[in-house]
């Protein structure tokens, strides 16, 4: 869904890493930061026990990751071992964020199994398209989805906790059902592929 409006900042989004391009900065020491900033998110967030942090960590680190491919693209350096990064460390910093809301007080096997939908939704994609079935804009809750949901919540959380941990309830559901929608796509599409065959 979110994809869609990624399309249509990718102009806003080049100008961004146009700029970026005239540092030294590259496209995979930019992927790598979001895990850093996830890790300094949740070190502060034990200090501080703020949601604004994590809210904060949320919004830079996927802006960065809306940014490294746009960069890779413009420098020319877009290549299967970056996007490979790429998708390590979206999964490497939805641990971390789980991890976060644990120390905000959020309910830790409720949490676990937000984490769990979460990477699943991300393997059936990947094991779907290893298969050859187009997975992309398969499901209701994508990454992006996902992030700005759990913004929502946490900037709830800040003043009306019930409400938000009833949300976070709402988005765990909501990610299962993602769970489940690609794996009867990407069923049928095999299914389909195997009768075409026989």
């Amino acid at each position: 869904m979110l994809n869609k409006l990624r399309s249509s900042l990718e102009g806003l989004l080049r100008r961004i890493a146009w700029i970026i391009s005239k540092t030294r900065v590259t496209p995979n020491q930019l992927t790598l930061s979001t895990i850093l900033l996830a890790l300094a998110g949740y070190v502060l967030t034990i200090q501080y026990k703020t949601p604004f942090i994590l809210l904060a960590t949320i919004l830079t680190t996927g802006f960065l990751d809306a940014i490294d491919g746009s960069l890779a693209r413009l420098t020319n350096t877009a290549s299967r071992r970056g996007a490979f990064l790429d998708s390590f460390t979206d999964r490497i910093c939805e641990i971390i964020y789980s991890l976060t809301l644990i120390e905000l007080g959020f309910n830790t096997k409720l949490v676990l199994l937000y984490l769990a939908f979460s990477l699943m939704v991300s393997y059936t994609r990947a094991r779907g398209e290893s298969l050859g079935v187009n997975m992309s804009g398969v499901g209701l809750m994508e990454r992006a989805e996902r992030l700005i949901g759990l913004s929502i919540i946490l900037l709830l959380y800040a003043y009306i906790p019930d409400i938000a941990l009833l949300l976070f309830i709402v988005l765990t559901i909501l990610t299962g059902i993602t769970v489940l929608e690609r794996f009867l796509y990407a069923w049928r599409v095999l299914s389909s592929q195997s009768a075409d065959r026989s």
